[in-house]
């Protein structure tokens, strides 16, 4: 084998294992889709999933339609961009696709590290051709291999009538007179909430953090402390997610929503858009989800949300004050 084959196989198999970060951070294998992992100083700042239709159509690709798919990555800042199609079968356009993405990121100065096409279990780099041997990537048990589709995606965070907590276990939130005092008491047992890290959330904590998150005061209290990341934000992430299939239907928006903004800053628009599905299911008018979803939608950076929480201090948030 010589060095030349050894550096494909090995560009390969670093793929593959992206390919398994990029499953593994989703939730769901991302069937007809294209991803871009946008990075800067070696980091990923944001990764970016699209439907492989909505790439590849209208069949001869315009210089301004492709030009939107890099938008995302010149908002973060990028200097590099990784790109993964994965296909269920081999399209054409694909490398047509590609070729006219490439230029788009000259155009922005940004570097296209590498392409890779899985199609099935086939992976393809831009090196591969007709003599290149087959490279099988088996993912195995451990990766879902779910619909990326919008709404089945939604599934993975509705609720499930065999976690669903006891309705007994829920606070009732207090009168006026208190309320104060209340919110003070739960936005700081939601925090503490957060910082630790013991394992498991008992079913009695998770429905007094439902009901606390319920309160905007609370709420956005608790929201601040994510723009300042006052606690751990993947261990926040995955502890809102985790709840969601526990909540019966109508005390979901909150949560979800909340775990919507913290994937959103780490990146995660997927797992982020998911949140979001499921807080509409629950309270369809739901106004922060609305200006999430927008935000996602024109993938605006966290920055946009950032401004506005950063004009406040997180008493003011707690108590409902708008910045002078």
């Amino acid at each position: 084998m010589t060095l030349t084959m050894q550096s494909h196989d090995t560009k390969i198999e670093a793929a593959t294992e992206v390919l398994k970060q990029m499953i593994k951070a989703f939730s769901f294998y991302p069937a007809n889709s294209l991803i871009i992992r946008w990075m800067r100083s070696g980091e990923v700042v944001l990764t970016q999933r699209a439907d492989v239709d909505a790439f590849l159509e209208p069949g001869a690709l315009d210089e301004s339609e492709v030009a939107l798919f890099v938008e995302p990555g010149k908002s973060y800042l990028a200097e590099q961009a990784l790109i993964v199609v994965c296909m269920n079968e081999m399209d054409n356009r694909i490398q047509q696709g590609i070729a006219a993405m490439e230029s788009a990121l000259n155009n922005a100065e940004i570097a296209l590290v590498e392409a890779f096409v899985i199609v099935g279990e086939r992976m393809h780099s831009q090196e591969c051709d007709e003599n290149c041997d087959p490279h099988v990537t088996l993912f195995g048990s451990e990766f879902p291999t779910g619909s990326n589709d919008r709404a089945a995606r939604a599934q993975a965070c509705r609720s499930d009538n065999a976690q669903l907590i006891d309705p007994e276990l829920f606070p009732h939130a207090p009168d006026e007179q208190v309320i104060t005092e209340w919110r003070s008491a739960e936005s700081e047992f939601a925090r503490q909430l957060f910082i630790g890290d013991q394992g498991p959330i008992s079913n009695l904590d998770c429905a007094r953090l439902a009901v606390a998150m319920a309160d905007l005061r609370v709420r956005d209290s608790i929201l601040w402390d994510m723009a300042h990341e006052v606690f751990n934000l993947e261990h926040a992430a995955q502890l809102l997610t985790g709840l969601l299939p526990r909540l019966d239907t109508p005390r979901g928006a909150p949560v979800a929503t909340s775990a919507a903004i913290c994937w959103w800053l780490k990146g995660n628009g997927a797992i982020a858009n998911m949140c979001i599905d499921r807080a509409f299911l629950d309270s369809p008018g739901y106004s922060l989800a609305t200006m999430v979803r927008a935000a996602l939608d024109y993938a605006l950076p966290p920055t946009f949300w950032l401004e506005g929480v950063n004009a406040l201090t997180r008493e003011q948030c707690l108590a409902g004050i708008d910045p002078e």
